[in-house]
Parts: structure tokens; C-alpha cells; sequence
């Protein structure tokens, strides 16, 4: 039995920036985008086999499949993931994963892809099936660390956090690795210092003596070896079953920082009042340029947001003063059928309703979103243009208002 839950562990940005959303290195895998991800095949010892079928999104999923093959030697098929874009400090990055459960090393890493003069940073290795019956704690362990290589001179500090060492509200509190998604991430401070974190809560860091100051890729693998530190060899029985030998990737989320300020809104008692001009960052996928759009983004009109597509979003930096439960109210309109808007908070898609055609582009109405439990402190709201028609809608302001 899965649980399904999801925590954000983004940090709260130093005082004066903000989390800029970094669309090449950010997925939620409702697709395979050959523009942001590829496969390299290079292999790990025996009997590690990468082979590019063992790895695809489906459902919403980014997965690694680990089959047995019938070479003798190399028998152990599986894939890895890596991005083609790089990025370095100061920067987040996360990902929310379910291992697979074999005797396997599951991992989320950064490299630059030169192992003898190479920084990386490993997010998470975990093994939840360890055959080795010597590693005990695998199951619910990180194992993050990093490697600052240079002429194939190794400088390297690894951390062992462990979740049932999380906070007792936690609901992912020791709870193993293949039996729930849990959000893992990466702060690269500077370089010389990165901070993990883990469902929503710091999770161990390090400090490097060598400058850590290459571009990295993202990465994700999953590989076995017979070997102590990694857990021990995968058993060949459990690559044949299809429940257990597959880690999956729900979305991963990078951010690099910018100066900016937050998104400037109008508290009244206890309401927010967000202008839908004034968001800090916006993207999209359809290219409205030939109608005289502004191209893959949203259109800042002045005193509200237009030409927004399908696939478009924006995203506000709103501080909430007090955590509880907030009604959400958009002012909308659109004479679109097929018109949807997602609320996300900090990447969690936490509401999606539809938009009512009421024949107009600019005759806003009182759209409800629902009533949504938010947490206090500041936050990256994105409004996500979700519906199936190629013109989706065009948003005057939307107004969270806490409930008594």
C-alpha cells in the first residue's frame, strides 16, 4: 500500500531574492521533452546494463525500469536520465521519488561529466532492499554527499540522514522509500556549502574545502552492485516483477536566485488581494506571436494578464501571515469552452477547476477555487493554464481570504 502525499522542501530565499523557476531543468513529466532530457548509456560495472528502453514518462511519471537481460556478464538492464542543460550555485533543485524495491542503488545526482576532474552532488542514493542483510538502515536512509575531483584526486564528505529522524508531524516519517513519494532536494548555497532536505525539512549538510564551482546536469540512475556499501547484489527474481522493480520520478522542480521583491498585494484583514499583473516570472508552450501575442508567456496588459494559452502559467511571491484555510476567488473571464486554472503551491498541484465560458474575454466574474489549506511564511504561487482549448483565459486578480 502507497502512501500519497507530497511536501515541499523549497527554502526560503535570503532576504531581497527570490526562486526564479528554471523551465530547461524543470519537469512534471506529463510528456517525454527531448529538448530538456536524454539518455547516456554509459555503464557502471557488472552487471550493470544501461539500455535506453528501460527508461520513458507515462501516467505523469519519469521512470527507471530495471529488467533482466540475457547476457551473462552484464545482466542487470537498466537506464539513466540526465538533462542537457547545466547550472551552478546559487541554485534548488528537487525531485519527489518512489524507489523501486530491489537491491539497487536509486539515485537523484548532480555531475559535470568528467569523473577525473568532476564536482558532483549526490542527492539521494538509496537501496530500500538491501540483500547484503549488513545495512539495516538503507531502507529509510538518504546517503547524500559529494565528490570534488581533481586530476582524479578525490576530496569527499558523505551525511546518513535517516527519516525516521523527521519531525513527528511529519506524515513520511519513517516510512521506507518504495512505499511513498518523498521530495528530496539540493540547496547549492555557494561553493563551498550545500544543504539537503528532505520532505519539507533541512536533512543534513556539507562544507568543502576545494572550491565547488562547476556546471552540473541533473541526473537520474538506479544500478546495483555486489558490493557492502551499496547494499548488496539485486536479486534476480525481482527484476522480473513489474510491481517492485521500477523507481519513479513525479516532477522535479530548479530554481536559481534573482534579486526581486515580493509579489506586492493589498491585505485587508484577513484577505490578500494578488493583481494578476504582477507576477514575477511566466512560460508557457503554445506560441501566440502570429496573432500578436507575446509568445510563450502570458501578456502583462497593465491591469490584468492576457493572450494566456494552453500550458501557460504564471507565478507570484505571496506571504501569508497566518497558516489555515483560504478561499480562493478568481476574477476571470472567457468565451472558451475546454478552459481550466491550477492552483500550484511551491510545485504541489493542490486544486484544478474549470473556468465557465461567460462570452467574453473581458467581463470578469467571481470564479470560486476552493478552499485550500495554506501554510504561513512566503510562497511561490504558480497559476497554471490547464484546459484542453489553445485559448484558455484572461485574469483581472485572484484573492485568497482566510476562513474563520
Amino acid at each position: 500500500m502507497y502512501i500519497i502525499t507530497s511536501l515541499v522542501a523549497q527554502p526560503k530565499p535570503p532576504q531581497g531574492y527570490i526562486w526564479q523557476s528554471v523551465p530547461e531543468l524543470s519537469d512534471e513529466f506529463d510528456k517525454w521533452d527531448d529538448k530538456k532530457w536524454f539518455k547516456p548509456l554509459w555503464n557502471y560495472g557488472v552487471p550493470v546494463k544501461m539500455v535506453a528502453q528501460n527508461s520513458g514518462v507515462s501516467k505523469g511519471k519519469l521512470w527507471i525500469k530495471a529488467t533482466l537481460g540475457r547476457d551473462r556478464k552484464r545482466w542487470f538492464e537498466t537506464s539513466r536520465v540526465q538533462s542537457k542543460a547545466q547550472i551552478k550555485y546559487p541554485m534548488y533543485t528537487e525531485s519527489r521519488i518512489r524507489t523501486a524495491h530491489i537491491s539497487a542503488y536509486n539515485t537523484f545526482w548532480m555531475n559535470n561529466g568528467n569523473a577525473d576532474n568532476r564536482d558532483e552532488i549526490d542527492i539521494i542514493e538509496n537501496n530500500s532492499k538491501p540483500s547484503c542483510k549488513c545495512q539495516p538502515d538503507y531502507p529509510w536512509q538518504m546517503s547524500s554527499q559529494y565528490f570534488i575531483t581533481v586530476n582524479k584526486n578525490n576530496e569527499r564528505s558523505k551525511g546518513n540522514f535517516d527519516n525516521r529522524k523527521l519531525s513527528s508531524k511529519n506524515p513520511l516519517k519513517g516510512v521506507k522509500w518504495n512505499q511513498a513519494f518523498h521530495t528530496v532536494g539540493a540547496w547549492w548555497i555557494d561553493k563551498n556549502n550545500v544543504q539537503f532536505y528532505l520532505d519539507g525539512e533541512p536533512a543534513g549538510k556539507v562544507k568543502t574545502r576545494r572550491n565547488f564551482s562547476r556546471d552540473l546536469n541533473l541526473i537520474w540512475d538506479l544500478w546495483t552492485k555486489d558490493v557492502p556499501w551499496l547494499g548488496g547484489l539485486a536479486e534476480k527474481s525481482d527484476l522480473k516483477n513489474n510491481k517492485i522493480n521500477t523507481m519513479y520520478v513525479d516532477w522535479v522542480h530548479t530554481y536559481k536566485l534573482k534579486r526581486g521583491k515580493v509579489t506586492s498585494s493589498k491585505a485587508i484583514k484577513s484577505t490578500i488581494v494578488i493583481e494578476a499583473e504582477s507576477f514575477s516570472n511566466t512560460g508557457g508552450y503554445f506560441n501566440d506571436r502570429s496573432t500578436g501575442g507575446p509568445g510563450k508567456r502570458v501578456k502583462n496588459n497593465g491591469t490584468d494578464i492576457n493572450f494566456v494559452n494552453k500550458g501557460d502559467w504564471v507565478e507570484y511571491n505571496v506571504h501569508i501571515g497566518a497558516a489555515g484555510k483560504y478561499a480562493v476567488e478568481y476574477k476571470i473571464s472567457t468565451p472558451s469552452n475546454g478552459a481550466k486554472i491550477e492552483f500550484i503551491l511551491n510545485g504541489n498541484k493542490i486544486s484544478n477547476i474549470d473556468v465557465t465560458n461567460n462570452g467574453s474575454w473581458s467581463n470578469y466574474k467571481s470564479l470560486s477555487g476552493g478552499v485550500l489549506k495554506l501554510p504561513a511564511g512566503t510562497h511561490t504561487i504558480r497559476l497554471h493554464a490547464s484546459g484542453s482549448n489553445d485559448w484558455q483565459w484572461n485574469l483581472d486578480k485572484f484573492i485568497l481570504k482566510k476562513k474563520k
